[in-house]
């Protein structure tokens, strides 16, 4: 886990006490461990070993949104049956929700359900970005643990760690905006996607505050704007790329 170890020292601490919950929601930027926090505690419950599996855990079972885009009531269903089935190795079956915010209102109120009279073996770890995108009552009922992003600093430190040269490391630290996950991408070089369009409009949006915030306002209102969208929604990463370079380059008279 890197720059989250106040993070894994209470969850090891809670874990070793025998006093996990039922339910947790994870959530904070994309990119900066929440999904992999949550398989190095399934590791940790069924391994005893906080870190990355190596193997297929038995009883973890990850669900994510489906080829709509959604997580909907039959995979509800499907993570219930999981839930109730007795653990193989383990002491609790763990499902994990990537990308919560896609839970259907039917498919959160179903949830909300299992939540409130989970079997006793159950874990569930709901991961997002935008707890909003959640209905209040089930939200009010998870535990809360909030990922932050990165100083430059640790990014940098961390990468160096890794063996990427000190101004490679400083380069990508500025460019990832405290998000590891997206200076791995940087590194490895990725394709554009959701969280490529969010970097783009970073960049683009210090890059006008710096050159003038009140004469580039109506571009950064727009930008502004555009960020929070791509976090609520699906989007077209090459339709949202085009408008981006549109809105940018256009001058306003």
């Amino acid at each position: 886990m890197i720059g989250h170890e106040g993070i894994q020292s209470a969850l090891e601490k809670i874990v070793r006490e025998n006093a996990l919950g039922h339910a947790y929601l994870f959530f904070g930027d994309s990119q900066i461990g929440k999904a992999s926090c949550a398989e190095h505690l399934a590791n940790l419950v069924e391994k005893g070993v906080f870190e990355r599996p190596s193997t297929q855990l038995l009883d973890t079972a990850v669900f994510e949104p489906n080829e709509k885009g959604n997580i909907g009531i039959d995979e509800v269903r499907g993570m219930k049956r999981f839930l109730w089935q007795t653990p193989l190795s383990s002491s609790k079956r763990i499902a994990i929700i990537d990308g919560a915010d896609a839970l259907t209102p039917e498919a959160q109120s179903a949830m909300l359900k299992i939540v409130e009279e989970p079997p006793a073996h159950g874990l569930l770890i709901f991961i997002t970005h935008d707890p909003e995108a959640l209905l209040a009552p089930l939200v009010s009922r998870l535990s809360k643990i909030y990922f932050s992003r990165l100083s430059t600093e640790k990014m940098e430190h961390y990468l160096v760690e890794a063996g990427v040269s000190a101004k490679k490391a400083s380069d990508l630290a500025a460019k990832s905006f405290g998000r590891i996950g997206r200076a791995l991408d940087l590194l490895k070089g990725s394709e554009m996607n959701e969280e490529a369009i969010e970097r783009t409009l970073e960049e683009d949006i210090l890059s006008l505050y710096s050159a003038g915030a009140l004469k580039n306002s109506a571009k950064l209102a727009w930008l502004l704007a555009r960020e929070e969208s791509v976090r609520r929604f699906n989007v077209n990463p090459n339709i949202q790329k085009k408008a981006i370079e549109y809105i940018v380059n256009r001058s306003y008279n």
